[in-house]
């Protein structure tokens, strides 16, 4: 297997664990987007574990496309998360006193 195949299966991984945790409420009770945040971060990562499981050459634009897409819904993320660091993070629904800290951030 070749070392970008490789890759592409532990980025894929990451990014399914990732989603796991937000979908499951790891951290707690969260708004609904970030439950579709997460179930969306499933299927990219399931997707880009597929492109380096797979034998066939897949377009370089596609495999492009979606590391694209992984990384717009990325940092996002981890920019409010550094951003909103020690302070409340809930709009009421649901309530919750869950705090912002950067190392929830991926």
């Amino acid at each position: 297997m070749r070392n970008s195949a490789k890759l592409k299966i532990l980025v894929g991984i990451l990014t399914i664990f990732t989603g796991l945790l937000y979908v499951l409420g790891v951290f707690g009770p969260t708004e609904s987007i970030v439950e579709t945040w997460g179930l969306l971060a499933i299927i990219l990562g399931g997707m880009v574990v597929y492109l380096g499981i797979n034998k066939n050459k897949v377009s370089a634009n596609v495999e492009m496309i979606l590391v694209f897409l992984l990384m717009l819904i990325q940092l996002p993320a981890i920019i409010l998360w550094f951003t909103f660091n020690g302070s409340g993070i809930s709009d009421g629904t649901p309530p919750s006193n869950f705090v912002a800290h950067w190392m929830f951030s991926h």
